[in-house]
């Protein structure tokens, strides 16, 4: 069986080509956010095209809050909507900085609480650029859910979580 399209390509031409900017290599599911939402713990892709100061690139970060969402940092736990948050690991592993989880810290935008639309933070939070600077990421530049990274052959190597 073959898969007929309007794609025309030349002998030599790229079957596979990979967007290599900075960072990790990723699997992205670029479909299920067309049909459900992301969920606060989800590890997600972004564009940052429409964020202000930033180059266009391509991040990778967790989702810890979402429309109408009230967040703050009470150093090292993270609290959305007046609760510690949950939802993923990585916020336990945070909150009890374990091993190379640090804590959260409240810097930029959550010094003092925050309500935002997609707010995006790394788990390396003292180390990490993200919406407690930029501040909320468009609904619109949300490319997918990170499902594997592909590189660099670290202790990260292996399904996003």
């Amino acid at each position: 069986p073959c898969i007929v399209t309007s794609l025309k390509c030349k002998a030599g031409d790229p079957v596979l080509r990979f967007e290599i900017l900075t960072g990790d290599m990723v699997f992205v599911d670029r479909i299920s956010y067309n049909f459900v939402k992301p969920k606060v713990g989800d590890s997600f892709v972004f564009r940052t095209i429409h964020i202000p100061h930033l180059d266009d690139k391509y991040y990778i970060k967790r989702l810890v809050g979402l429309p109408g969402d009230t967040l703050e940092v009470k150093e090292p736990i993270l609290y959305r909507n007046g609760a510690p948050i949950t939802g993923a690991k990585a916020f336990e592993l945070n909150s009890n900085k374990v091993g190379e989880y640090r804590g959260y810290t409240a810097k930029g935008h959550l010094s003092k609480g925050a309500k935002e639309v997609y707010y995006a933070m790394g788990d390396n939070s003292p180390y990490s650029g993200d919406s407690r600077y930029f501040g909320y990421v468009p609904e619109k530049d949300v490319v997918g859910k990170a499902l594997f990274i592909l590189h660099p052959f670290s202790n990260r190597w292996g399904l996003a979580k």
